[in-house]
């Protein structure tokens, strides 16, 4: 027995120390009998016929050679519940009601279970040990230390962790215990920090899985949808949005129109079309989660504008979670204290699996209906892929939110195109979030600044770009307003009310047509005819040309779209173009290139006023250095700065003319040909 022994001693704090009991008592650890004699509610004699049940259970088994065959105290616990005559003793009873309890929990709950042996005689132990104290309420018990060495507990592979052995048996211990109290949500067993003792908590009793499941028994189908659309609100990403109608369970919502990558606005309701009345004004589409345990009655009208989503896939473990959940969260509301915090965290953990369920059933688990066809999401949808649909990565799972979205957006394509047939189709995403943004960018590019990828996009979309180059003459949606002037008397505005229509509250260019443009996205094309020479923007207080692109770009957006009207431009100063091209020693026949908006004048006639202006600056830079020879000017000062007012008036002539360099701009040049020929005088004298 001694040679058995001592290959387990460096497990246990005293082992050693003690062998001659230990080898003297064996079977039986030498702790046994002190414990048992604690225990104030049994007979002494007791402890004789235990034993001898025990030992007679032990004679047909071999000694274990894996782990130290010592009989703790622990296994006292099966025989004191078998016995019908302790139950009558009140501390007793409770003390094995509340013990049954807790190791039914680690039975069915217990997250390790290679631990669950040991798990089941930690709690055997300490419910002997409660009835060793005298009062079975006093915050007394046993230390992780005292667990392993009385009952000498062990798991085979502690022996392979190459630390201390009675260390690393020690940490197991504790393992198990914080692993016992974590099953039980903290319930039944409690921990003294203080002094590291563990013991069962007879005032810690309540069995709030037992209260959960009673109470899930008289639970109402509208309160096993309530709980279905707390899910919903995290799974579709509307827990921290406020309700759009106070009272219901109704939000704004965006669906990405797929073949456009824009987002168009519509209403996400956690209920039927009864409702749909509470939500104005209208909006493109309506997307229904119906309730799928107490669904109510309503006309199924086959609206192009709605889509109906059904939970239909539902199996025994979804309906517990729900059950429970639903029963949580009512015994929650009529608790207070510690009691309303166990049943939220409980509430919690069932809104997890909830989660986790329809995650991972989302494609097979929801019937959609539209214009009266019924299917099954994932048939929606069959013959495409979500993941190019939706536009995910290989590596990335799309989650619920957005296959719901790219699912319904898919099957409401037809409907938007119906209600713009002539909506630009963007490169990268637009949405109402950043659209004032892209469309800022956009008016920016135009005027000459740094043009970002949403600025591209933008333009691109609008048909306002020939390769690089601004060119309003391409795009459908500018020959539109342009032919809106063409039916205006000469001189007449268009008013911001004859563009943009209000339907149902939302504000729209040309909706009439198919366009329906936001407002924001008119004014890039309002810029790019500004840029052309093409309208004069007005807005209140300002009115920009072609020559003030950079003041119109610096306004933001959102003032932008409030503007008054737009007017044609003056028409063209011929006579005064063809004198400033003479004056520039170029062909007058230039000009009318110009006016059919040939940039190669515009460039050739901006390259001679650099040039110049080149030549003025030197000539200046002369009349005040002079040319010096041998110490001598060689140049007339006197005459020279008698005209020098002249070329610095034709200096300051040609950089006026300088911000001129699109045919846009040139069409509000306004120097008359008296004007022009006034600094002929001036050039020849630079000549």
């Amino acid at each position: 027995i001694r040679n058995y022994l001592s290959r387990f001693t460096k497990f246990y704090g005293h082992m050693n120390e003690r062998i001659d009991e230990f080898v003297r008592l064996f079977p039986v650890h030498p702790d046994y009998i002190d414990v048992f004699e604690r225990v104030t509610a049994i007979e002494k004699r007791e402890i004789l016929k235990t034993l001898s049940k025990t030992m007679r259970r032990l004679l047909d088994r071999d000694v274990p050679e894996d782990y130290p065959g010592v009989i703790g105290y622990d296994t006292y616990w099966p025989f004191l519940c078998e016995n019908s005559s302790f139950r009558a003793i009140p501390e007793v009873r409770s003390v094995i009601e509340c013990s049954n309890t807790l190791e039914s929990r680690v039975s069915l709950a217990f997250t390790r279970p290679s631990y669950k042996p040991m798990a089941i005689r930690i709690i055997h132990a300490l419910s002997v040990h409660r009835l060793t104290t005298g009062d079975i309420y006093l915050p007394l018990g046993v230390t992780p230390m005292e667990l392993r060495d009385t009952l000498c507990l062990f798991h085979p592979d502690i022996e392979d962790l190459g630390g201390e052995p009675s260390d690393d048996l020690l940490t197991l211990v504790q393992t198990v215990l914080r692993e016992i109290q974590k099953t039980l949500s903290g319930q039944f067993i409690s921990h003294n920090p203080t002094n590291q003792q563990w013991y069962l908590d007879l005032k810690k009793v309540v069995d709030y899985d037992a209260l959960i499941e009673k109470r899930t028994e008289s639970l109402d189908n509208a309160a096993l949808d309530r709980a279905y659309y707390e899910a919903l609100q995290i799974l579709m990403e509307k827990k921290d949005q406020p309700s759009y109608v106070t009272g219901y369970r109704i939000w704004e919502h965006e669906l990405e129109w797929l073949d456009r990558k824009a987002t168009r606005q519509g209403y996400l309701f956690f209920g039927s079309p009864n409702e749909r009345s509470t939500a104005v004004p209208a909006r493109d589409f309506y997307l229904y989660f119906i309730q799928p345990f107490d669904p109510p009655y309503f006309k199924k009208e086959k609206k192009p504008d709605e889509v109906f989503i059904t939970l239909k896939g539902v199996d025994e473990e979804f309906r517990t979670y729900i059950e429970k959940y639903a029963a949580a969260l009512d015994l929650a509301l009529t608790s207070s204290g510690q009691d309303k915090a166990r049943y939220q965290a409980k509430a919690s953990a069932f809104l997890s699996d909830i989660i986790g369920w329809l995650n991972d059933h989302m494609t097979g688990a929801f019937q959609i209906t539209y214009e009266g066809r019924s299917k099954m999401l994932r048939d929606w949808v069959k013959g495409t892929s979500i993941r190019q649909l939706s536009g995910i990565s290989p590596d990335e799972r799309i989650n619920f939110r957005d296959l719901i979205n790219t699912v319904t957006s898919h099957i409401l394509s037809r409907r938007f195109l119906d209600l713009s047939s002539e909506y630009p189709r963007f490169s990268i995403l637009i949405t109402r979030q950043n659209r004032a943004l892209a469309a800022q960018d956009a008016i920016r590019a135009i005027a000459g600044q740094r043009q970002t990828k949403q600025a591209t996009a933008i333009l691109d979309a609008l048909e306002l770009l020939d390769g690089e180059r601004i060119d309003s003459s391409r795009s459908k949606y500018a020959k539109y307003l342009i032919k809106n002037f063409e039916k205006k008397g000469h001189g007449q505005v268009i008013t911001r009310s004859e563009l943009i229509r209000d339907v149902n509250g939302v504000e729209y260019f040309a909706p009439e047509v198919g366009f329906r443009l936001e407002p924001e996205l008119l004014m890039v094309i309002l810029a790019a005819l500004v840029y052309d020479g093409e309208v004069v923007l007005s807005i209140p207080g300002k009115k920009f040309d072609a020559t003030s692109l950079s003041q119109l770009a610096n306004i933001p957006v959102s003032d932008l779209i409030n503007f008054k009207h737009i007017e044609r431009p003056k028409k063209w100063n011929l006579p005064g173009l063809k004198a400033l091209f003479e004056l520039l020693d170029l062909s007058p026949g230039m000009a009318k290139m110009i006016i059919e908006g040939k940039e190669s004048a515009v460039v050739e006639m901006q390259s001679r006023v650099v040039e110049l202006i080149n030549q003025l600056a030197r000539c200046q830079y002369l009349a005040q250095n002079g040319i010096l020879l041998l110490d001598k000017n060689l140049l007339e000062i006197n005459k020279i700065n008698n005209r020098l007012p002249e070329l610095d008036r034709l200096k300051d002539f040609l950089e006026k003319i300088r911000p001129f360099n699109t045919p846009g701009k040139l069409k509000n040049f306004r120097y008359s040909v008296q004007e022009v020929k006034a600094h002929k005088d001036g050039l020849e004298l630079l000549g």
